[in-house]
Parts: C-alpha cells; sequence; structure tokens
C-alpha cells in the first residue's frame, strides 16, 4: 500500500516574505480608499481622482453671527407693560361680548378714543419771496388728522411737531425741499403742536392752502 506524501511546508523566509507583501498591500489600500473614504484624509491625492472623497459626509460649518443691521431687522420688539395690559383688558371684553374665538388677535394701541368733535378746518396763508410760515394745531398723544394742502407754487416744508415748554427742539415727520402739494394722515406720537412750515423759496409770492379733518380743537398761525 503507497501512502500520499505530505504538502511540503513553506520556509521560514517565504513566509515573512508574504507576510511583508500582504502588510505594505493593507497599507496601500488604508492610504488610497479607506482614509479618502471614512475620515476626508488623503495625502497621496488619490482618493479624490478615485471620487473616494465625495463619500466623506460634509462638516457642518458654523453659522456666521447675524450682523447689527439683520438682528435688527428680525427681531421682533418686545411689547410694553402697558400694551400688554390694554390687550388683556380688550381680550376679557371681547370675550364678555362674543366669546372666545381662536382666530381672533389684539392690538389695543391702534385705537385711541377722542372725547372731542370731528371737525374739518380750513387754512389759508400767502408767503412772500424768501419768507415761510407755520400752521399747527395742539394734539393730545393718539390723536389723528387727514390732511391735504397745496401751493400755487413749490415750497419747501417741514412736517413737524413740538412739546410743550419745547425751546429750539422739534420732531420733523415730513421734509422736502420743494413741493407744491401733500396729503396724508398723521396721528401724534405726543402731546404737543403739531404741523407744517413752508418757506417759499422763489422770487414771486406763494399761497398754501391746507385742509385738515380730525379731532384738533382748531387750526392756527403762531
Amino acid at each position: 500500500m503507497s501512502y500520499p506524501q505530505s504538502p511540503k511546508l513553506p520556509s521560514t523566509a517565504r513566509l515573512v516574505r508574504a507576510t511583508l507583501v500582504s502588510l505594505l498591500v493593507a497599507a496601500v489600500i488604508l492610504v488610497t480608499t479607506v482614509l479618502p473614504a471614512e475620515y476626508g484624509i488623503d495625502p497621496t491625492g488619490i482618493g479624490a481622482r478615485l471620487g473616494l472623497d465625495a463619500l466623506q459626509p460634509a462638516v457642518d460649518e458654523p453659522a456666521e453671527p447675524a450682523s447689527a443691521e439683520s438682528a435688527a431687522a428680525t427681531s421682533v420688539p418686545a411689547a410694553s407693560a402697558d400694551a400688554t395690559e390694554a390687550n388683556t383688558t380688550l381680550a376679557a371684553k371681547a370675550a364678555s361680548a362674543f366669546g372666545a374665538n381662536a382666530g381672533q388677535s389684539l392690538d389695543a394701541a391702534a385705537f385711541s378714543a377722542s372725547p372731542g368733535e370731528l371737525r374739518t378746518d380750513t387754512f389759508s396763508v400767502t408767503l412772500e419771496p424768501g419768507k415761510g410760515a407755520e400752521v399747527k394745531s395742539a394734539l393730545k398723544a393718539g390723536d389723528g388728522l387727514v390732511f391735504r394742502w397745496t401751493a400755487s407754487a413749490d415750497v419747501a416744508v417741514d412736517m413737524h411737531g413740538e412739546a410743550p415748554d419745547a425751546k429750539g427742539t422739534w420732531t420733523s415727520y415730513a421734509v422736502e425741499a420743494a413741493q407744491r402739494e401733500a396729503a396724508g394722515t398723521f396721528v401724534a406720537a405726543f402731546d404737543g403742536t403739531h404741523g407744517w412750515y413752508w418757506q417759499n423759496r422763489g422770487t414771486k409770492p406763494v399761497t398754501v392752502e391746507i385742509v385738515v379733518t380730525g379731532f384738533q380743537p382748531s387750526l392756527y398761525r403762531p
């Protein structure tokens, strides 16, 4: 009977060479494929050429801080304590009168009651060349006007208001260097006198006529 011969085992030198080759191949795969794909590390550039860097998830970059201008533009001003109290009172009245309604919002500051009588006043003033004149009304904060004025030629105008006992200070609402007419609405933000100053910068007299409807006590020229 014959027995099969045992396979010849590789020599130690051959095993060492095979191990070194395996380590070298593993190192090449690590550097050229694994690192670029998994960690975004590509020292040889081969990963980028093979497109393996696309597999690396993008790192979220921190958002740039908003500028002061954009923050101011997007921020919602906090309601004042008075406005909050007024809306709370309004909500209670609305619920009592009509019942609660989920679609109802509140803005009590949009309404300002006036004990005065609705009236319409007209005024006419003639401006000599280089001269100016004011037409004003005493209003409480929240009082409103609807107005229209016309001039026979262009005039400079400053629509403004002055607080009581103000000396040399005023608040401008609308200013034009050359205007012949204007119309609109106005709501006084504070107690005081509010109105218009017109100046004739031409060489001929100019007549300005104004009509105001509201709860103003009067329309006068200081």
